[in-house]
């Protein structure tokens, strides 16, 4: 079942939703690169050729050279973006709206003198309404969940070979098992939460959950040159339908097309996956803000996971939908107190995950770092992860380990019974 979308048949309007702004990505784009004066006088110079340097499609390209506008907005185009190419050609919003009317300039503005444009035969009827029909279809499913920690050691470990190493080879012995599962569950897509480390975010903009709608992510440089691993390719269509469903069940997402992917997301794939010279499905990035406090509560994320299933399901595309939760278990990364580990909390924590996750998403922010260590937090994701699940699940297989670096690891494989 796809989308309800009640604002298609309202008359003469184009609603910019999350799919819209997948179309009309790279136009929009274009035209945001039409704010630096030096951009404006080449696209002035030569509007053909500036262009070209876009990944905008040939409808595209034409509706602006045609200075089209509703064409633009019909092939993903936003007024607010449009306007970058009008003020460029030093029109006026009055007179670049006339000409998506069919009015003159002069025949608009007197329309607005004399109250404006009125709602008669403008307004939505409902007795003019025909719904498409929609074939049913096998939608997408959430078939299993995993949870995992992502220490960047590890990565550091896998791509200088270190893996059979006395104080390695114990942690990569845990997931030879979860090797083998993948390959035989074959995901078409994993919807992947994690927290990014301070390498696609700033405190410029600290979105506290954010979905990645883009096409390709890149291994983030966090310092030591980014990971030898591949990009990372999107859903963008799953992406964007995940977002708009997510956001009217009352959870505000931050919709990124462009960002570089840390340890925190290409950590657990490459525990899963291994080094292989392509990821083998999809990714859709979810980064979860548990940097700066305070982080989005246990009862929120579980709701979340909640929303996320029901947004996957009412996809109509046959999928299968992973969905993994990352970070922790208990760690410290600084001051007097760093080193921390609490197994007794870290166990008890996946116990209650299993038995009692709405028991346990109640557990309040302060708990986690008072017991697992500030970086402990992170297990508010695994959370999550166990709200888009079924109430009772198959275990599959269970991890512990201590140390990697400075971090107890924790990993879990769970099938929706």
């Amino acid at each position: 079942m796809a989308l309800d979308k009640p604002y298609i048949d309202i008359p003469g309007t184009r609603i910019f939703d999350a799919d819209m702004a997948r179309i009309g990505f790279h136009l929009n784009q274009f035209c945001m690169s039409l704010m630096k004066a030096e951009n404006r006088e080449r696209f002035r110079a030569g509007e053909r050729a500036y262009m070209d340097e876009w990944a905008m499609s040939e409808a595209q390209k034409h509706a602006v050279l045609d200075r089209d506008y509703n064409r633009m907005i019909a092939l993903g185009g936003n007024i607010y973006f449009l306007s970058k190419i009008f003020s460029s050609d030093h029109i006026s919003y009055q007179s670049a709206v006339a000409t998506m009317t069919g009015m003159t300039q002069e025949e608009y503005a007197q329309m607005m003198l004399e109250g404006g444009r009125s709602p008669e035969g403008w307004l939505f009827n409902p007795e003019k309404t025909v719904k498409p029909e929609t074939p049913q279809t096998a939608g997408a499913k959430i078939t299993a969940g995993v949870t995992t920690s992502h220490i960047p050691a590890i990565g550091a470990a896998i791509d200088l070979g270190k893996t059979e190493e006395p104080y390695w080879q114990p942690l990569f012995a845990g997931y030879e098992y979860s090797k083998q599962w993948i390959a035989e569950q074959k995901p078409d897509v994993v919807l992947l939460l994690y927290n990014d480390h301070a390498s696609a975010f700033s405190l410029d903009l600290v979105p506290t959950f954010a979905i990645g709608s883009g096409e390709v992510y890149k291994p983030a440089d966090e310092g030591w040159g980014p990971r030898p691993v591949p990009d990372v390719i999107g859903h963008p269509k799953l992406a964007a339908h995940i977002a708009q469903s997510v956001i009217i069940d009352g959870f505000d997402l931050t919709i990124v097309n462009t960002m570089d992917v840390d340890h925190g997301l290409t950590v657990p794939l490459s525990l899963m996956f291994g080094q292989p010279e392509a990821w083998p499905c999809r990714i859709i990035p979810f980064p979860v803000n548990v940097v700066l406090y305070p982080p989005p509560s246990g009862r929120r994320c579980y709701a979340l996971g909640k929303a996320l299933r029901k947004a996957v399901e009412s996809f109509d595309e046959d999928l299968n939908v992973q969905i993994w939760g990352t970070g922790g278990m208990s760690h410290q990364l600084q001051g007097p107190r760093a080193g921390l580990i609490n197994k007794a909390f870290d166990n008890d924590f996946i116990d209650q995950l299993l038995a009692d996750p709405e028991g346990l998403s109640h557990k309040p922010h302060v708990d986690y770092v008072r017991e697992s260590g500030s970086e402990g937090i992170e297990l508010v994701m695994w959370l999550i992860m166990r709200g888009a699940l079924n109430d009772k699940v198959t275990l599959k297989h269970r991890f512990y380990h201590v140390p990697a670096s400075n971090t107890a690891v924790g990993h879990l494989i769970l099938e929706n019974s």
